[in-house]
């Protein structure tokens, strides 16, 4: 920890404690947004001369206590008035609002504490030692914005705190949505927006950077679009919850004289989804019905960035990824960082802006270009790859994915898009069909590799072209690990100089089926499928370069969980182009079927490789059961207790039979007996506890196969599927065999209880009247619930209809 001035915006405070040195004045605004310290540089230079001094501190600079404590006893002690402006509630600064309450009480300063927001909040308001009514016009003032209305509420705060006589006009109301008119276009631009029709991008950004001049980004942003002979919309809005500003959106985005737009580039932050409510509230992306890619205007320095693996602080993260992705957004690229434009002299804080990077700005742009021309397509023009993973590289493991039939499912895909009007040639009927031609030719096998016939290939000069168009970094990384390209020693050993790269895979009109390659030769490829810092080879540049290039892909869908492009080495987020996902892969449209119950290793596709991750369901679950020997050992146990009443001579000869396979299923191992000659002395526990465990074991949840994308399982697999579903508790039910217990009135909890549990006397007096199976212990009685469960789920199947149940 050392000790720095607050001489620079957007300090990762983990690293280091930031203490604001200013000299005191009459009054102090403390406030997270830089948009507020613009407009508030800006409109001090308009109050008069006479005006009280200001001063201005970036509540992002007081998150340490220390910082807090300092920046108190030598600024706020000394304020006549304090004005609070918190984004996130008065949690989001509990410690700082503490220490202010008291000076304020100590010294009965004026305190305004409003929100950061256009959303009232009268618990943080009313923290407030003026007249509610005055907190809420310099709010108002603030929530309208603009520099005229930033004067006045210092003026009108001025006025009731400093016996000052100003006499400010009341807030004036400013547009919430506008169309955006910047200086990004060229004549040649506006030219070809006159002549030819362009497919349209839109732009959405916070209405606080437009009235404070933030506008930098936004101007770079439209200009490479035009650039790519692509129409910018760019819109700025207040809020995107409000919806009086989601129906004006439609009138910029979905004229009804003209072209709507093909893809939407969104800079605000947060989620648009509201998950506390029974419906998310995503209607706005409904209605617009486009590829929303999420644009991130960073917090940080970019100093900060290209040294950091992390790529973004956390929150940057929260703000501009994770709650972003709620909505669906596509993850594109951190395109600009915070820098300070000046020092102002008056209010003693950096007034800072957001810079554009321009490489990441023109990857965004492209992307968006690649999801427009996409978009404007007709399907039999379009060309897609579809990338089978492969790991371990044997031909025995080809198209692998995590709970998927992925050879099945790649076959229903690729039936799905001849549906659709994409040209297939030739398309595989089965699974099998399709592995089959795959392997026919070169794979990552590297048995028999070079015997194997070649479908496609690059030549080894323009891959070499290629390679030298890369930065200078990545040839040097992938040179120094795998060797100079003309030595090359991939995946396999190639000759000095090939003539051509083989790209494994089958072409099928303007569909090509990838495998996609390894990283690495090592021996044990475990070791690198995952490893962070284990740099591509030239095999696996080439084949994406083969992909976007050659075979001109519109979009890529990699099949199933889950390949290794998104395991290459680069940032975790917010990729830079040296970074190897994007190196590799470039911008493309990326589609990505993931199993839905794995959503941490799919936000690593989504967030380094820009994918949209179609969720696909798990494997078909089904209950476990028992079978053979556990089977024997069950009827054997139902029969002692049966002959325990009827026939008590046979138990020895059913306790011998019980004990011998209690030792031959080793048992007796999971029951904690470790010596088989005791297991007669544990009688008692055998018998009350081995009921339980069998039943624990017949309720465990398994997989029934193999689930195949684009088809619902189909007869006793969708039932167990729904039951499984079904039974897990959630906000809006209990789960169904708590509920069937709670309707029988039944004393234990399905979900909980101990399966070895005997059952109380008024349960298995329930129980007798439901079923005709004994019924002794809490798992029994669990194996009655599930039974029930399934009947019901199989007759809401079969009868989809409203009809009495049982």
């Amino acid at each position: 920890m050392h000790r720095i001035s607050a001489t620079s915006v957007g300090l990762n405070q983990s690293e280091s404690l930031v203490f604001v040195e200013q000299t005191p004045a009459p009054i102090v605004f403390i406030t997270a947004a830089d948009t507020d310290i613009q407009t508030l540089a800006a409109a001090f230079s308009k109050l008069p001369s006479t005006f009280p001094a200001l001063r201005v501190a970036n509540l992002l600079q007081l998150q340490q206590q220390i910082s807090i404590d300092t920046y108190a006893e030598q600024i706020l002690e000394f304020a006549q008035v304090i004005i609070l402006r918190l984004l996130g509630g008065r949690s989001y600064w509990a410690y700082g609002l503490e220490v202010v309450q008291e000076i304020v009480q100590r010294n009965g300063t004026t305190l305004i504490v409003m929100p950061g927001d256009d959303g009232l909040d009268p618990e943080l308001i009313s923290q407030s030692t003026v007249p509610l009514g005055i907190v809420n016009q310099v709010w108002q003032y603030f929530s309208e914005g603009g520099v005229e209305n930033i004067v006045n509420a210092l003026k009108l705060t001025a006025d009731t705190s400093l016996e000052t006589s100003f006499h400010p006009l009341p807030p004036q109301s400013v547009p919430r949505v506008g169309l955006y008119n910047g200086d990004w276009q060229t004549t040649e631009q506006q030219d070809k927006k006159n002549n030819s029709p362009l497919s349209k991008v839109g732009i959405l950004f916070y209405r606080a950077h437009y009235l404070g001049g933030n506008t930098k980004v936004i101007d770079a942003l439209c200009a490479a679009l035009a650039q790519k002979n692509l129409q910018p919309v760019p819109v700025f809005v207040s809020s995107l919850r409000d919806p009086v500003v989601q129906e004006e959106l439609s009138e910029f985005f979905q004229p009804k004289d003209s072209e709507q737009i093909a893809v939407l580039l969104n800079t605000t932050s947060f989620s648009l989804a509201r998950l506390e409510t029974e419906t998310p509230q995503t209607e706005l992306w409904e209605t617009l019905d486009v590829p929303v890619l999420q644009v991130i205007l960073s917090g940080g320095l970019i100093e900060q960035w290209e040294v950091q693996s992390q790529g973004l602080s956390p929150r940057d993260i929260a703000m501009n990824v994770a709650l972003p992705e709620v909505d669906g957004r596509i993850i594109s690229r951190a395109v600009s960082f915070k820098a300070v434009q000046t020092r102002n002299p008056d209010l003693e804080t950096d007034v800072v802006v957001y810079e554009p990077v321009s490489d990441r700005i023109e990857f965004v742009a492209q992307l968006a270009a690649n999801w427009a021309r996409l978009r404007s397509k007709l399907p039999q023009e379009r060309r897609i790859a579809l990338i089978l993973a492969n790991y371990p590289n044997r031909n025995g493991r080809l198209a692998n994915g995590v709970g998927l039939d992925t050879p099945a499912s790649c076959v229903e895909i690729i039936q799905a898009l001849q549906v659709a009007g994409y040209l297939v040639e030739n398309p595989p009927i089965q699974g099998d069909e399709l592995i089959q031609r795959l392997i026919a030719g070169v794979t990552n096998d590297p048995e028999g590799k070079e015997l194997r016939p070649v479908q496609q290939s690059l030549s080894g000069e323009e891959y070499q072209e290629y390679f030298a168009s890369l930065p200078e970094v990545v040839q040097q990384e992938i040179s120094g690990r795998w060797g100079d390209f003309n030595q090359s020693f991939s995946s396999a050993p190639l000759p000095p100089c090939p003539a051509s790269i083989p790209i494994p895979g089958i072409q099928l009109g303007n569909v090509f089926v990838g495998i996609q390659p390894a990283r690495g030769y090592d021996i044990d490829p475990s070791l690198n499928y995952h490893a962070p810092d284990l740099v591509p080879t030239h095999d696996y540049l080439a084949f994406y370069y083969w992909v976007r290039e050659c075979f001109g892909a519109d979009a890529v869908v990699h099949v199933g969980k889950h390949g290794n492009l998104e395991w290459l080495p680069g940032k975790s987020l917010a990729l830079s182009n040296n970074c190897y996902p994007e190196v590799a892969f470039g911008a493309l449209p990326h589609l990505y079927p993931f199993i839905v119950n794995d959503p941490g290793e799919g936000s690593q596709a989504k967030r380094r490789a820009q994918a949209v991750i179609i969720d696909h369901l798990t494997p078909p679950m089904t209950r476990a059961e028992l079978y053979g020997a556990l089977q024997q050992l069950e009827n054997l146990i139902d029969e002692y207790y049966e002959a325990e009443s009827l026939d008590p001579s046979r138990l020895p000869a059913i306790r011998d039979r019980i004990r011998e396979l209690i030792i031959q299923e080793n048992l007796h191992l999971d029951l904690g007996i470790q010596n088989e000659n005791d297991i007669l002395k544990f009688e008692s526990i055998i018998l009350n506890f081995i009921g339980g465990y069998l039943c624990e074991l017949k309720e465990a949840q398994i997989r029934d196969g193999l689930h195949i994308f684009g088809q619902c399982p189909q007869g006793q697999q969708l039932r167990d599927l729904i039951v499984a579903i079904a039974r897990i508790p959630n906000r809006y039910s209990v789960g169904i065999t708590r509920a069937l217990a709670q309707d029988w009135d039944l004393d234990f909890d399905p979900l909980t209880t101990d399966f070895s549990t005997q059952l109380p006397a008024d349960d298995l007096k329930i129980l007798s009247a439901k079923t005709q199976h004994p019924c002794r212990t809490v798992g029994d009685a669990v194996e009655v619930l599930e039974e029930h469960a399934a009947l019901l789920v199989e007759q809401l199947i079969t009868h989809p209809s409203p009809c009495p149940l049982p």
